[in-house]
Protein backbone atom coordinates (compact mmCIF):
# COMPACT_ATOMS: atom_id res chain seq x y z
CA UNK A 1 0.00 0.00 0.00
CA UNK A 2 1.24 3.54 -0.81
CA UNK A 3 0.59 6.75 0.62
CA UNK A 4 1.07 10.66 -0.34
CA UNK A 5 4.09 11.75 -2.84
CA UNK A 6 6.89 9.74 -1.28
CA UNK A 7 5.88 6.73 -2.96
CA UNK A 8 7.13 4.58 0.24
CA UNK A 9 5.91 1.52 1.30
CA UNK A 10 3.67 1.73 4.62
CA UNK A 11 4.15 -1.17 6.71
CA UNK A 12 2.20 -0.88 9.78
CA UNK A 13 -1.32 -0.62 11.22
CA UNK A 14 -2.64 1.79 7.98
CA UNK A 15 -5.46 3.85 10.68
CA UNK A 16 -2.17 5.34 11.77
CA UNK A 17 -2.18 7.13 8.04
CA UNK A 18 1.70 8.08 8.06
CA UNK A 19 2.55 7.69 4.68
CA UNK A 20 5.80 9.47 4.09
CA UNK A 21 7.83 7.50 6.84
CA UNK A 22 7.80 3.40 7.02
CA UNK A 23 6.24 2.61 10.77
CA UNK A 24 7.65 -0.53 11.27
CA UNK A 25 5.92 -1.99 14.41
CA UNK A 26 8.50 -5.26 15.10
CA UNK A 27 11.93 -5.58 14.44
CA UNK A 28 11.17 -8.76 12.51
CA UNK A 29 9.48 -6.07 9.47
CA UNK A 30 12.81 -4.12 9.29
CA UNK A 31 15.77 -4.51 7.88
CA UNK A 32 18.22 -1.75 6.77
CA UNK A 33 22.09 -2.17 5.30
CA UNK A 34 22.58 1.30 6.99
CA UNK A 35 20.56 4.12 9.23
CA UNK A 36 21.30 6.78 11.34
CA UNK A 37 18.86 6.51 14.58
CA UNK A 38 18.07 8.26 16.93
CA UNK A 39 17.07 6.59 20.43
CA UNK A 40 14.12 7.47 23.21
CA UNK A 41 10.96 7.39 24.57
CA UNK A 42 10.18 11.04 23.24
CA UNK A 43 7.02 11.74 25.62
CA UNK A 44 6.16 15.14 24.41
CA UNK A 45 8.84 15.31 22.19
CA UNK A 46 9.74 18.54 23.97
CA UNK A 47 12.99 20.87 22.68
CA UNK A 48 15.27 18.80 24.60
CA UNK A 49 14.17 15.33 22.68
CA UNK A 50 13.98 17.62 19.15
CA UNK A 51 17.87 18.29 19.37
CA UNK A 52 18.31 14.38 19.58
CA UNK A 53 16.05 13.71 16.60
CA UNK A 54 17.53 16.46 14.48
CA UNK A 55 21.22 15.54 15.14
CA UNK A 56 19.91 12.00 13.85
CA UNK A 57 18.73 13.48 10.93
CA UNK A 58 21.75 15.68 10.53
CA UNK A 59 24.08 12.49 10.24
CA UNK A 60 21.79 10.99 8.02
CA UNK A 61 21.72 13.45 4.95
CA UNK A 62 25.95 14.33 5.91
CA UNK A 63 26.35 10.02 5.45
CA UNK A 64 23.11 10.06 2.79
CA UNK A 65 21.55 6.37 4.57
CA UNK A 66 18.50 6.58 5.84
CA UNK A 67 17.02 8.22 9.14
CA UNK A 68 15.33 6.11 11.64
CA UNK A 69 13.86 6.78 15.13
CA UNK A 70 13.34 3.92 17.77
CA UNK A 71 10.38 4.19 20.17
CA UNK A 72 7.89 2.23 21.92
CA UNK A 73 4.11 1.79 21.42
CA UNK A 74 4.29 2.42 25.19
CA UNK A 75 5.63 3.91 28.33
CA UNK A 76 8.77 1.82 29.86
CA UNK A 77 6.87 2.82 33.17
CA UNK A 78 3.95 1.10 32.37
CA UNK A 79 5.37 -2.47 33.05
CA UNK A 80 8.37 -1.42 35.28
CA UNK A 81 6.50 0.91 37.69
CA UNK A 82 3.11 0.42 39.97
CA UNK A 83 2.64 3.85 39.19
CA UNK A 84 1.48 4.62 35.60
CA UNK A 85 3.04 7.94 33.97
CA UNK A 86 0.96 10.36 32.80
CA UNK A 87 1.47 10.81 29.03
CA UNK A 88 2.14 14.35 27.65
CA UNK A 89 1.40 12.99 23.86
CA UNK A 90 -0.11 10.28 21.81
CA UNK A 91 1.30 7.22 20.03
CA UNK A 92 0.06 9.15 16.76
CA UNK A 93 1.34 12.73 17.81
CA UNK A 94 4.54 11.25 18.36
CA UNK A 95 4.94 9.39 15.10
CA UNK A 96 3.32 12.61 13.48
CA UNK A 97 5.87 15.19 14.89
CA UNK A 98 8.74 12.25 13.57
CA UNK A 99 7.07 12.52 10.12
CA UNK A 100 6.84 16.02 9.99
CA UNK A 101 10.88 16.00 11.13
CA UNK A 102 11.78 14.32 8.21
CA UNK A 103 12.63 11.11 9.23
CA UNK A 104 12.41 7.85 7.12
CA UNK A 105 11.31 5.03 8.93
CA UNK A 106 10.27 4.61 12.76
CA UNK A 107 10.61 1.48 14.50
CA UNK A 108 7.68 1.67 17.16
CA UNK A 109 8.67 -1.21 19.68
CA UNK A 110 5.84 -2.91 22.17
CA UNK A 111 7.76 -2.83 25.73
CA UNK A 112 6.76 -5.96 26.96
CA UNK A 113 8.22 -8.57 29.12
CA UNK A 114 10.51 -10.08 26.02
CA UNK A 115 11.95 -6.62 26.08
CA UNK A 116 12.53 -5.73 29.50
CA UNK A 117 14.83 -8.94 29.95
CA UNK A 118 16.77 -8.35 26.94
CA UNK A 119 20.48 -7.22 27.48
CA UNK A 120 22.02 -3.87 26.74
CA UNK A 121 24.51 -6.13 24.53
CA UNK A 122 21.34 -7.94 22.89
CA UNK A 123 19.97 -4.58 22.14
CA UNK A 124 22.87 -3.25 20.06
CA UNK A 125 23.23 -6.60 18.44
CA UNK A 126 19.83 -7.45 17.70
CA UNK A 127 18.33 -4.27 17.10
CA UNK A 128 20.64 -1.83 16.37
CA UNK A 129 23.16 -3.77 14.46
CA UNK A 130 21.65 -6.50 12.48
CA UNK A 131 18.41 -4.90 11.84
CA UNK A 132 19.49 -1.14 11.44
CA UNK A 133 22.65 -1.57 10.52
CA UNK A 134 23.40 1.32 12.07
CA UNK A 135 26.35 3.66 11.04
CA UNK A 136 25.00 6.92 13.93
CA UNK A 137 23.36 6.73 16.63
CA UNK A 138 21.94 9.98 18.53
CA UNK A 139 20.93 9.17 22.37
CA UNK A 140 19.84 11.75 25.27
CA UNK A 141 22.92 12.32 27.63
CA UNK A 142 20.73 10.24 30.32
CA UNK A 143 19.59 7.55 27.71
CA UNK A 144 19.18 4.05 29.05
CA UNK A 145 18.11 0.85 27.72
CA UNK A 146 18.77 -2.84 28.02
CA UNK A 147 17.68 -4.97 31.07
CA UNK A 148 17.50 -3.32 34.29
CA UNK A 149 18.59 0.06 32.28
CA UNK A 150 22.13 -1.66 32.33
CA UNK A 151 22.83 0.33 28.82
CA UNK A 152 24.17 3.77 28.51
CA UNK A 153 26.32 5.95 26.00
CA UNK A 154 29.37 4.14 27.29
CA UNK A 155 28.37 1.18 26.03
CA UNK A 156 27.45 2.24 23.07
CA UNK A 157 30.44 4.09 22.45
CA UNK A 158 32.31 1.04 23.30
CA UNK A 159 30.40 -1.09 20.71
CA UNK A 160 30.88 1.57 18.08
CA UNK A 161 34.76 1.43 18.25
CA UNK A 162 34.37 -2.18 18.07
CA UNK A 163 32.04 -2.63 14.92
CA UNK A 164 32.55 0.76 13.30
CA UNK A 165 29.44 3.01 14.06
CA UNK A 166 29.50 6.51 16.14
CA UNK A 167 27.48 7.96 18.52
CA UNK A 168 26.90 11.06 19.78
CA UNK A 169 25.47 11.87 23.29
CA UNK A 170 23.22 15.26 23.22
CA UNK A 171 23.88 17.38 26.31
CA UNK A 172 20.96 18.05 28.83
CA UNK A 173 19.14 21.62 27.30
CA UNK A 174 18.53 23.60 30.84
CA UNK A 175 15.36 26.19 30.78
CA UNK A 176 16.34 29.90 32.18
CA UNK A 177 13.18 30.32 33.77
CA UNK A 178 13.05 30.45 37.41
CA UNK A 179 11.60 27.23 38.86
CA UNK A 180 9.80 26.27 42.63
CA UNK A 181 13.20 24.02 42.45
CA UNK A 182 15.60 27.03 41.28
CA UNK A 183 16.62 28.35 38.12
CA UNK A 184 18.97 26.51 35.35
CA UNK A 185 16.71 23.17 35.45
CA UNK A 186 17.28 20.45 32.83
CA UNK A 187 14.32 20.46 30.78
CA UNK A 188 12.67 16.98 30.99
CA UNK A 189 9.52 15.45 30.91
CA UNK A 190 9.08 14.60 34.32
CA UNK A 191 9.53 18.57 35.07
CA UNK A 192 6.83 19.62 32.22
CA UNK A 193 4.42 17.39 33.62
CA UNK A 194 5.25 19.02 36.87
CA UNK A 195 4.48 22.52 35.27
CA UNK A 196 1.27 21.16 33.64
CA UNK A 197 0.03 19.54 37.05
CA UNK A 198 0.63 23.01 38.37
CA UNK A 199 -0.95 24.97 35.90
CA UNK A 200 1.63 26.62 34.51
CA UNK A 201 1.12 26.08 30.55
CA UNK A 202 3.08 28.58 29.29
CA UNK A 203 6.06 27.50 31.13
CA UNK A 204 5.36 23.85 30.11
CA UNK A 205 4.93 25.02 26.21
CA UNK A 206 8.30 26.76 25.89
CA UNK A 207 9.83 23.79 27.16
CA UNK A 208 7.78 21.33 25.01
CA UNK A 209 8.37 24.17 21.83
CA UNK A 210 4.41 23.97 21.34
CA UNK A 211 1.04 24.73 22.98
CA UNK A 212 0.19 21.58 25.02
CA UNK A 213 -2.91 20.24 23.53
CA UNK A 214 -5.42 16.97 24.52
CA UNK A 215 -7.76 15.30 22.30
CA UNK A 216 -10.95 13.94 23.15
CA UNK A 217 -13.94 12.78 21.88
CA UNK A 218 -16.80 15.21 22.84
CA UNK A 219 -19.82 13.25 24.76
CA UNK A 220 -23.51 14.32 26.35
CA UNK A 221 -23.05 16.46 29.86
CA UNK A 222 -25.48 17.25 32.51
CA UNK A 223 -26.35 20.54 29.83
CA UNK A 224 -25.17 23.13 32.38
CA UNK A 225 -23.00 25.15 30.44
CA UNK A 226 -25.88 25.48 27.81
CA UNK A 227 -28.33 26.65 30.98
CA UNK A 228 -25.60 29.28 31.62
CA UNK A 229 -25.36 30.97 28.34
CA UNK A 230 -21.95 29.04 27.34
CA UNK A 231 -22.63 25.29 25.74
CA UNK A 232 -19.65 23.56 26.32
CA UNK A 233 -17.92 20.39 24.54
CA UNK A 234 -17.94 17.77 27.57
CA UNK A 235 -14.27 15.75 26.56
CA UNK A 236 -13.71 12.34 26.77
CA UNK A 237 -9.97 11.81 27.86
CA UNK A 238 -8.06 8.40 27.24
CA UNK A 239 -6.43 6.58 30.23
CA UNK A 240 -2.89 7.96 31.40
CA UNK A 241 -3.27 11.22 29.27
CA UNK A 242 -2.04 14.07 31.11
CA UNK A 243 -5.01 16.74 32.38
CA UNK A 244 -3.61 20.32 33.43
CA UNK A 245 -4.13 21.27 36.64
CA UNK A 246 -7.91 22.15 38.03
CA UNK A 247 -8.57 25.92 36.20
CA UNK A 248 -9.66 27.59 33.65
CA UNK A 249 -7.89 28.03 30.70
CA UNK A 250 -7.40 30.29 27.19
CA UNK A 251 -6.13 28.64 24.12
CA UNK A 252 -7.71 27.62 20.90
CA UNK A 253 -9.53 24.37 19.82
CA UNK A 254 -9.49 22.23 16.32
CA UNK A 255 -12.83 20.77 15.45
CA UNK A 256 -13.90 19.40 12.21
CA UNK A 257 -10.80 20.86 10.40
CA UNK A 258 -11.40 24.69 11.83
CA UNK A 259 -9.68 26.28 14.49
CA UNK A 260 -11.94 28.60 16.89
CA UNK A 261 -10.83 30.75 20.35
CA UNK A 262 -11.82 28.78 23.16
CA UNK A 263 -11.86 28.56 27.01
CA UNK A 264 -11.39 25.55 28.53
CA UNK A 265 -12.54 24.26 32.26
CA UNK A 266 -11.07 22.10 34.00
CA UNK A 267 -12.09 20.64 37.56
CA UNK A 268 -15.45 19.59 39.73
CA UNK A 269 -17.58 22.42 39.32
CA UNK A 270 -17.62 23.09 42.56
CA UNK A 271 -20.49 26.17 42.32
CA UNK A 272 -22.73 23.29 42.10
CA UNK A 273 -24.52 21.68 45.06
CA UNK A 274 -24.11 18.15 43.16
CA UNK A 275 -20.19 18.22 41.99
CA UNK A 276 -19.50 16.12 39.61
CA UNK A 277 -15.93 13.99 39.14
CA UNK A 278 -13.32 15.76 37.40
CA UNK A 279 -14.14 17.48 33.78
CA UNK A 280 -13.00 18.64 30.81
CA UNK A 281 -15.05 21.40 29.78
CA UNK A 282 -14.53 23.34 25.99
CA UNK A 283 -16.37 26.44 25.11
CA UNK A 284 -15.78 27.64 21.65
CA UNK A 285 -15.76 31.32 21.32
CA UNK A 286 -16.78 31.93 17.71
CA UNK A 287 -18.78 28.49 17.12
CA UNK A 288 -22.92 28.86 15.52
CA UNK A 289 -23.31 25.79 14.12
CA UNK A 290 -25.28 22.68 15.61
CA UNK A 291 -24.06 19.70 17.97
CA UNK A 292 -20.65 17.87 17.32
CA UNK A 293 -21.29 14.93 19.75
CA UNK A 294 -18.88 11.90 18.43
CA UNK A 295 -16.56 14.49 16.83
CA UNK A 296 -12.93 14.46 18.34
CA UNK A 297 -11.97 17.83 19.54
CA UNK A 298 -8.15 19.10 20.31
CA UNK A 299 -7.96 21.81 23.33
CA UNK A 300 -5.14 24.01 22.60
CA UNK A 301 -3.58 25.68 25.97
CA UNK A 302 -1.65 28.89 26.05
CA UNK A 303 -2.22 30.30 29.45
CA UNK A 304 -4.07 29.80 32.53
CA UNK A 305 -6.66 32.38 33.27
CA UNK A 306 -7.72 31.85 36.78
CA UNK A 307 -7.47 29.14 39.33
CA UNK A 308 -10.19 26.87 39.93
CA UNK A 309 -13.11 28.29 42.81
CA UNK A 310 -16.25 27.88 44.45
CA UNK A 311 -18.78 31.10 43.76
CA UNK A 312 -21.54 32.51 46.05
CA UNK A 313 -24.20 31.94 43.37
CA UNK A 314 -24.64 31.03 39.78
CA UNK A 315 -24.99 34.57 38.72
CA UNK A 316 -21.39 35.31 40.06
CA UNK A 317 -20.13 32.49 38.25
CA UNK A 318 -21.73 33.44 35.06
CA UNK A 319 -20.37 37.21 35.27
CA UNK A 320 -16.80 35.49 35.62
CA UNK A 321 -17.15 33.39 32.60
CA UNK A 322 -18.02 36.10 31.12
CA UNK A 323 -14.62 37.81 32.11
CA UNK A 324 -12.92 34.80 31.05
CA UNK A 325 -14.41 34.79 27.75
CA UNK A 326 -13.47 38.40 27.04
CA UNK A 327 -9.76 37.80 27.95
CA UNK A 328 -9.56 34.85 25.61
CA UNK A 329 -10.50 37.03 22.60
CA UNK A 330 -8.20 39.50 23.40
CA UNK A 331 -5.75 36.93 23.42
CA UNK A 332 -6.40 35.57 19.87
CA UNK A 333 -7.37 39.51 18.53
CA UNK A 334 -3.34 39.63 19.29
CA UNK A 335 -2.12 36.49 17.98
CA UNK A 336 -1.07 37.02 14.03
CA UNK A 337 -0.97 33.58 13.55
CA UNK A 338 -1.59 30.34 16.52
Amino acid sequence: MRYGKCDLQYQSDPKLGFGCMQVHRAIQDISLPQSACALGMFDGVHVGHVMVLENALKEARLQKIPSVVVSFANHPQFLISKTPTQLLSTLEERLARFEAMGFDHALILEFDDWLKNLSADAFIELILMRHLGVKSVTVGYDHRFGKNRAGDSDLLKRFGQSYGFSVQVIDPVRTEATLPEGGGQIVSSTLIRKLLAYGDVELANTLLGQHYHITGKVEGGLQRGRQLGFPTANLHITAHRLIPGNGTYAGYATLLDKTYPAVCNIGLCPTFEDPVGKRVEVHLLNYEAGDFYGNPLTMHFTHKLRDEQKFPSVQALIQQIQRDCQQAQVYWKTQSTL
